[in-house]
């Protein structure tokens, strides 16, 4: 599909989607009645089928059989057992889930203990992540939940709005492969058990985590590399490489019951060895729609000072909505986002800066030492912190929910300001330690190559109807540019109020993205000014913004 429809925020389920009918598992027979459980109701239909009489019979009627064909009917039983097949083939023929049977001594906590993640099976939503080419550290593996017999033969579930009695029934989960979100026909199918009637919640994460990393080839965490970590489709961590399993409570987010239970009840999840998410480009063009998480309640001490002519009331979405997210370019992966920011929002941001604007500066690499920014860079800027500005603080929740990224891992936010013919030639956001070897400070922030910037979200406050463009010369794979004020090649971007784009400065492997290079175009109109802002993101927590 050319599109495709996501409900991102989590949300206990309502209903399981219809799978392919091509492609339709096999349905475990489960009884519809005897709340024995299902060893009693097998007991009886087993004995009413074998003789025609009744497995209850009294002791005294018993008694009365003669000798002789007592003994030949304790030799035909005996028989019997030995050369029928195993008592779980009878219980599934007679229409019994042996799964059912489960002890109420089980120490596994129910799956509607937790909120359950948005559904989305492969059969429906595959083509939705899967790329042409590989995509170096995004992996997308499909999820199902099996019940395995004692026979090892592995019985799926079908479409059922009832998502906690699958999750207790089924104890196995089968896992499909998709190394590098590539649309590949060669994928590695694995199975993982629990224990037998245990539920999904019974399967170690350990022993998950530990397949994962073979059967994808994950890097451990390393002085240059963060931990890699498990996602839901639509963006909410799931776990990763070293967090430490909650203990005690397996009730509790983080427990391994938890994990397993998200897991197991998603459809689909995808891996990162970056450790932060990336929504899948797909390929240019792409669109899917994403919603946006409402914003919490300002904090008692934010914005109660009702004189305080600094805080005026702005226009700014307070419910869950939905925006639409298009891909521009795949490398570097550039998004789109229209309508993010309000008209009202886009005018407090510049207007609350407008004081504070000065020439920009930028971090000189160690080749550059000593020259001036303005050889680069013509723009005023300033940044501004959501600290005591509940309309900043709402701004920084919403980019939180866009990038599926903590608020612990922004910066403050940059406002930039660009008269006619002011400009910042291409260059990179992330810091290539390799350029900085003589500045201690610089190499001590990204603590020696190991934190970077990871995502740039860049709002346009402003329209611009002539130049003003942001240009990625490398867009598409094109050769290393020798002239960085070139805006005639790659992608460009016009800016358009209220329209935010992010760009990802690293891979989905954590890795440096050389193609990620891209400038600020000389403003040409001589009416126009380009008023902007971005916020960068790193791959890990930086301190900038509390939470």
């Amino acid at each position: 599909p050319s599109s495709a429809t996501i409900i991102c925020a989590p949300r206990p389920i309502q209903s399981l989607k219809t799978m392919a009918a091509k492609k339709k598992p096999v349905k475990p027979k489960v009884a519809t009645k005897g709340g024995g459980g299902g060893a009693t109701v097998m007991a009886k239909k087993v004995s009413s089928n074998g003789n025609g009489s009744n497995s209850s019979s009294s002791s005294s009627n018993a008694n009365a059989v003669p000798l002789l064909p007592t003994v030949i009917m304790a030799a035909i039983a005996f028989l019997g057992g030995v050369l029928t097949p195993p008592s779980l083939h009878v219980a599934r023929s007679v229409g019994v889930d042996p799964a059912r049977n489960v002890s109420s001594n089980n120490a596994m906590p129910a799956a509607s203990s937790f909120a359950l993640p948005s559904y989305l099976p492969c059969s429906s939503h595959l083509d939705e992540y899967l790329h042409n080419a590989p995509v170096p550290g995004l992996h997308v593996i499909c999820v199902e939940p099996v019940y395995l017999d004692d026979n090892g033969k592995a019985s799926a579930y079908p479409p059922s709005s009832d998502m906690s009695r699958v999750l207790s029934e089924a104890n196995t989960l089968r896992f499909t492969f998709y190394k590098g979100s590539h649309a590949s026909p060669i994928r590695r199918r694995i199975k993982i058990a629990g224990s037998k009637n245990g539920g999904i919640a019974s399967i170690s994460w350990q022993e998950v985590s530990v397949k994962f990393v073979e059967e994808l080839g994950l890097a451990s965490t390393g002085p240059k590399q963060q931990p890699w970590a498990a996602f839901t489709a639509t963006g909410e961590r799931i776990a990763g490489e070293i967090d430490d399993l909650v203990r005690g409570d397996v009730t509790k987010v983080g427990s391994n019951a938890h994990i397993m239970t998200t897991i197991g009840a998603s459809g689909m999840i995808v891996i990162a060895q970056g450790g932060n998410w990336r929504w899948p480009g797909v390929r240019a063009g792409f669109r899917r729609t994403v919603e946006l998480a409402p914003p919490p309640p300002p904090p008692r001490n934010l914005g109660d000072d009702k004189d305080d002519d600094s805080q005026p009331s702005v226009e700014a979405p307070r419910e869950a909505r939905n925006v639409t997210i298009q891909t521009l370019s795949l490398q570097p992966l550039v998004l789109s986002i229209e309508g993010f920011l309000t008209d009202s929002e886009c005018d407090y941001i510049a207007n609350k800066a407008s004081p504070s604007m000065k020439y920009s500066s930028v971090s000189l690499k160690d080749a550059d030492v000593g020259k001036a920014a303005s050889n680069w860079r013509t723009s005023q800027s300033a940044f501004l912190s959501a600290d005591n500005d509940p309309i900043l603080r709402e701004i920084e929740h919403r980019t939180q929910s866009l990038t599926r990224v903590p608020r612990s891992h922004q910066e403050y936010v940059q406002v930039l300001r660009y008269g006619k013919g002011e400009k910042y030639d291409a260059h990179h956001d992330y810091f290539d330690p390799a350029a900085y070897q003589s500045d201690r400070n610089t190499l001590q922030l990204i603590q020696f190559g190991k934190k970077n910037r990871f995502a740039t979200v860049f709002w346009y406050l402003t329209d611009v109807h002539d130049g003003g463009h942001t240009v990625f010369p490398r867009a598409g794979g094109l050769p290393p540019v020798h002239d960085h004020t070139d805006c005639t090649r790659g992608l460009k971007v016009q800016p358009q109020k209220g329209k935010v784009i992010i760009f990802y400065s690293l891979d989905a492997a954590g890795t440096l993205d050389p193609l990620s290079l891209h400038g600020a175009c000389p403003v040409l109109g001589e009416e126009d000014v380009k008023w902007a802002a971005n916020k960068w993101i790193w791959n890990a927590p930086m301190g900038y913004v509390r939470e």
